[in-house]
Formats: C-alpha cells, structure tokens, sequence
C-alpha cells in the first residue's frame, strides 16, 4: 500500500502529460491556420512592368489615348485568375519620350476622361480637371493633387508601365 501514492502521481502525470500532448496535436493546426496568414502576402498584383504593345501604336504629337491596364495573373490565397483589368492609363508620345498618367482620379478613384476640344482632363464624379499635362487645375474640384504619372519604359520597341495604385484623397503622392 505504501506504493499506491506514487503509482497514482505517476498515472496524475502520465494523464497529463498525454492530454496535453493531444491537446497540442490537435490546437497546432489551428493556431497554425488563423495565424499563418498575418505576414504572408495574400493577393498578389504585378509588380514587373506589364507589356501594352509596340511603341508604334502611338502616333508622335497624338493625343493622349487611354489603354486598359491588363495583370496576366493575379493571386489570392485561394485562387489565380487570368487577365484582370487593374485600371486604366492615358499614354502619349512626344519626340522625346512616352508619358502615362494614371486614369484613377486621386480624389476618390472615380475614371478620369480626355476632353479633346477643352485639351484637358475632367473627372466626371465631383468635377475636377486637370490641364493637359496632368496638372490639376485650381478650384474646379475636391481633388488635392496633380494626376498620377506612371513608370513607363520602351524595350525593345515595346511600351512597358509598371502599374501603381496610390492613396486617395490626399495631397501627397503614397502607393496604396
């Protein structure tokens, strides 16, 4: 009898020890999933340079002419899909380089127009414009900032832009 307090402690411990291993076996996985995703990148857009065609497409002196920004993939954390419109850019050509500006309106993201005759660009939502060269012109609108250029390059006769999505609303320029 005198051993029947250590058997038992024994078994106390055992008992223990076994639950709480299952325990853990079964907690890991879980804990595991909820936090897994907190530092991972979850949706993942283009961040190379996306290919909008020849450089000829664009006339010398043309007006500006408005391309739909297309990803070829785009990832979350459960699927990939194929060809998503991020936005729009208006491109033109002058004789020295290619200029884009991004066809979001920095005020609250509405699609920015070209109007030809008036030689500048309006944003329908809440009116604001911009000269022809993207600058914003004063009091004609909430918007706080000029239009949003965007990295454009040519490589090997071809238009590559980098496509970038900035904060809204504000007067400086941050990515999203």
């Amino acid at each position: 009898m005198a051993d029947e307090p250590d058997r038992r402690g024994f078994l106390k411990v055992a008992t223990g020890m076994l639950g709480g291993g299952l325990g853990l076996v079964i907690a890991a996985p879980a804990l595991r999933m909820c936090v897994a995703p907190t530092g991972a990148e979850t949706v993942t857009t283009p961040h190379d340079p996306i290919d909008l065609g020849l450089v000829e497409q664009l006339k010398v002196g043309a007006p500006w002419h408005r391309v739909a920004i297309i990803a070829p993939v785009v990832k979350d954390a459960w699927t990939t899909a194929r060809d998503i419109v991020l936005g729009g850019a208006w491109l033109r050509r002058t004789d020295a380089k290619v200029e884009a500006l991004s066809a979001v309106c920095p005020h609250l993201g509405c699609a920015v127009g070209f109007d030809e005759t008036a030689k500048s660009f309006l944003c329908p939502c809440h009116n604001s414009t911009w000269s022809e060269s993207g600058g914003l012109v004063a009091n004609t609108g909430p918007a706080q900032r000029d239009l949003d250029p965007l990295p454009i390059e040519v490589h090997d006769g071809r238009l590559r832009l980098t496509w970038v999505r900035y904060k809204l609303d504000t007067a400086t320029r941050e990515p999203a």
